[in-house]
């Protein structure tokens, strides 16, 4: 696999106003990408020096967009279109590649990029219609190099796509909006070091990811739309990262939030959650309880199993399970592949910190009946499709890293067959690694988040994912303690 030579633009972008109602994340600075009718293109400009090659343009979304849009780049003197980006319902921190051909590569360092979200022709466009929205990207001196525009161009050397993932994962680059998506790869770093003692990467991008959000002790982000959410949880998938916290200080006065946010989120049955019932809960909510219960305070054990139980008798039905059960009563996002993921990883995590009990039994053999299920429907790859034993929605691979993770931990504890569960994680990290890992580092073949429902997610439309790396980095420390693979942290 070739390596690549990263060369960043300088970035001229319009004077546009940030919406009002929303904060710009961690302070770093942004530019706009507009529309034609909405004024003047954004500029990427490369020093001249740089030998042309094939590559891709990278760009990192700055701010959730609850839309699909495309943005042209064009070369800045003679307009010649150079690649497009399909931008479907972003999330914040969302990387972007564009190809470029080697032709396209010389043209944009010698004559600059302009970037530009494209019209409907106006032949078939409603002509009342408002423009695109407005589509925000990390650019500027005040956003890490990690987030600026870049272009990375194809070289010859060979690269280790598993060390690079370990060096994505164990920098700044790797943060993620705080909540659920965060907490994938606080649990990366906090086992990477666990796992490799003297790996000081990662405890230093663990310190480092947890100062962004907590500045002198308080809790500063913002929600999934973009809006503060400073000092308050916004629902259940934002708590998350206090299992790391947890396990890093289990005295920490930041947890009180978490107990709290649960507490006034708890239904009359003693389950927490927002609207709808989720199976993130079993992840999100559930793992961090017992994590701060750590085998000590009962009261906060009793609710994590009561989350797990309550998930298994609200979203399984025979042998199919449910992303959501809605207030109405209907269940979505059937066999929806990180549904998977977050249940059952939220099931062998949980169960890991409560510890061997007698409460604890029939919830592994849950957890053993989902892996058996999950194993019987992994596709020829040896990872799983988007809906699991639907191979016509493609295989996804974010959901596959969790998956395979949550088959690894269960192996580590000795609930999980060795030759079966461990073996089809080993298949699985190999897959992902060997075909879907990018030269830099970055996990391939994801479907985008659920906010754009499961028609997009059923489409076959993929990207790169921050919380696929943290589930590839989780899985790869587990396999590492098991012995099936080497220390691929290392060059």
């Amino acid at each position: 696999m070739a390596s690549t030579t990263a060369v960043h633009p300088d970035v001229h972008a319009p004077s546009v106003p940030f919406p009002a109602d929303k904060r710009t994340p961690l302070d770093w600075s942004v530019a706009p990408v507009t529309a034609h009718s909405e004024g003047a293109p954004t500029l990427l400009e490369w020093p001249r020096a740089v030998a042309p090659a094939a590559g891709r343009l990278r760009l990192f979304v700055a701010c959730d967009l609850r839309a699909a849009v495309r943005v042209e780049a064009r070369s800045a003197r003679t307009g010649r279109l150079l690649t497009t980006y399909d931008i479907r319902y972003p999330d914040c921190h969302q990387p972007y590649d564009a190809p470029l051909t080697p032709k396209a590569a010389q043209l944009a360092l010698a004559e600059g990029i302009l970037l530009r979200l494209a019209e409907e022709p106006s032949d078939s466009a409603d002509p009342a219609a408002d423009p695109p929205p407005t589509l925000w990207i990390f650019a500027g001196s005040q956003a890490p190099p990690e987030r600026r525009p870049v272009l990375l161009l194809d070289r010859t050397a060979t690269l280790d796509p598993p060390g690079a993932l370990h060096r994505t994962l164990t920098g700044i680059g790797s943060v993620q909006p705080f909540g659920w998506m965060e907490g994938c790869v606080l649990d990366a770093l906090y086992d990477l070091a666990v796992t490799f003692p003297r790996d000081g990467l990662a405890r230093t991008a663990l310190s480092e990811h947890l100062a962004l959000y907590f500045p002198d002790g308080t809790l500063r982000y913002e929600d999934p739309r973009g809006r503060p959410a400073d000092d308050r949880v916004y629902g259940i998938e934002a708590t998350l990262p206090y299992a790391v916290l947890a396990k890093l200080n289990p005295l920490d006065p930041a947890l009180s939030r978490a107990i709290e946010s649960w507490r006034v989120r708890t239904d009359d049955t003693g389950c927490v959650k927002d609207v709808p019932t989720t199976a993130e809960g079993s992840y999100t909510v559930a793992y961090p309880m017992a994590a701060i219960a750590h085998r000590t305070d009962e009261a906060l054990r009793e609710a994590a199993l009561r989350q797990l139980h309550s998930r298994r008798e609200r979203l399984c039905t025979g042998t199919n399970l449910h992303l959501r059960l809605l207030p109405d009563g209907t269940r979505v996002y059937r066999n929806w592949a990180r549904a998977y993921s977050w249940y059952l990883l939220g099931l062998v995590r949980t169960l890991t910190e409560l510890g061997d009990e007698a409460d604890t039994a029939g919830l592994w053999d849950e957890a053993r009946r989902v892996a058996a299920l999950a194993l019987s429907r992994r596709n020829t790859e040896g990872i799983w499709d988007c809906y699991l034993g639907e191979p016509e929605t493609g295989a996804e691979t974010c959901g596959s890293a969790g998956i395979a993770a949550a088959l690894a931990l269960g192996t580590e504890q000795g609930r999980f067959d060795t030759f079966r569960e461990g073996a089809a994680a080993l298949r699985a990290w190999e897959a992902l690694a060997e075909t879907y890992l990018t030269e830099d580092g970055w996990l391939s073949g994801s479907s985008p988040s659920n906010k754009g429902g499961e028609e997009l997610q059923r489409g076959g439309y993929r990207m790169l994912s921050g919380v696929g790396n943290g589930l590839m980095g989780q899985l790869g420390a587990a396999l590492v303690r098991l012995g099936a693979v080497k220390d691929w942290t290392q060059p």
